[in-house]
Formats: C-alpha cells, structure tokens, sequence
C-alpha cells in the first residue's frame, strides 16, 4: 500500500522551531504518513561558509524532532558524495517507497524564486508534489513562472505560517552570546553549546 511522504529539505543550519511547524502543518493538512527531514550535504545554491559540518547538523535535526514519531531525519544527502540536489534525492526515495506512494517536496518561499535555476526542475515537479511555505504570503509571479514547468492539473498547496524565525538571525544571536531559547528545540540548543557551533558562547 503506498504512502504520503513530506520531503523537507534544506541546509537546516540550524533547525528551529518554524521548521517543526511547516513540517506538522504539512503533515496534517495533507495526511502525511511522514515527513522526512533531510539536511543539505553540500548545498549547490548556497556559500558553504558559516556552514556547520552536514554530520553536526544532521544530529541537530535528530534531536530536534526525536519526540514526533511521524519525523524522521535521513542523511542520503550527506552520503551521497558531491553537490545534494534534490533531483536525485526525490528519484532515490521513490525508488525506495512502496508502490503507488506519493511524495510531497515541503519548500520555503525563498526557494520558489529559484527553483527554475534548480538540476532538473521539471523532472523535480513531476517527481513530487509542490508545497509551499511562507512567513508573509507567497509572491504569486514566483509560483505562476513554475506552472509551465508542472505536470497538467497539478497545483502547488500553499501553507502560510506567522512564525517569524529564521536560521540566520539564530546564528547572528548565538554569535553574539545572545539566548535563542524557545527559537529552537532545548535538546537541539544544548547540542549547539556543547559542539561549539555557529561562534556560541552562551545559550
């Protein structure tokens, strides 16, 4: 029997709480059996510098959505050698699934903008169902220039959520010594201090 599986990409760097909450409002509006996390090996469209080392970001995800049991974190990014794009990733994981499974690609709205730009894009939006979340609505040309590049009848589903946290302005507080409790999991915060991560000198 197949399943409905949310793949939620990205470099998670590092997961906070806007995360957990895309990722359980996709789940319930779609009827998600599961939402996959996958954290970013080498991201192709981002500077790897301020990047925590993937197998560090990796455990912060782990630790983050351990208390969800329809979470999983999977690390076929960080194993797969080179660039992770998410072409192969989605091609990996249907062939991995049961058959008639049904994927769902959980993005943010920053990345709709770029997703033309993306390995494969129209292949990515035949692999997968589009979702789309964002902080302060989603800019309507960014969804209308992929449309050409999706299969007939299909339509994006758009969660809009109010959370206004972001990963950058996570890293810029801990940088500063500033607490980001209650942005992210305590069991994800503790990790940080203890590993030293993101420049942290206290949390």
């Amino acid at each position: 029997m197949g399943l409905r599986v949310g793949v939620f990409g990205g470099s998670f760097n590092p997961i906070h709480i806007g995360h957990l909450i895309v990722a359980e409002e996709a789940r319930c509006r779609l009827r998600l059996d599961r939402v996959i996390f996958i954290p970013a090996g080498q991201p192709p469209h981002k500077d790897a510098g301020g990047l925590a080392p993937a197998a560090d970001r990796y455990d912060l995800v782990r630790l983050a959505i351990a208390d969800n049991p329809a979470f999983e974190a999977s690390d076929i990014e960080i194993r797969r050698p080179g660039r992770s794009y998410t072409v192969d990733t989605l091609a990996a994981l249907r062939k991995s699934l049961p058959r008639g499974s049904k994927l769902f690609l959980i993005v943010g709205q920053d990345s709709v903008a770029e997703m033309k730009t993306w390995r494969e894009p129209r292949k990515i939006l035949s692999l997968a169902e589009l979702v789309v979340a964002g902080r302060e609505g989603i800019d309507p040309a960014a969804l209308k220039a992929l449309r050409p590049m999706m299969p007939r009848k299909a339509h994006p589903v758009v969660l809009e959520t109010r959370i206004g946290v972001s990963a950058t302005e996570i890293r810029e507080r801990l940088a500063r010594g500033e607490t980001a409790r209650y942005l992210v999991p305590e069991a994800t915060l503790e990790a940080i201090g203890r590993r030293g991560l993101y420049g942290v000198s206290r949390c």
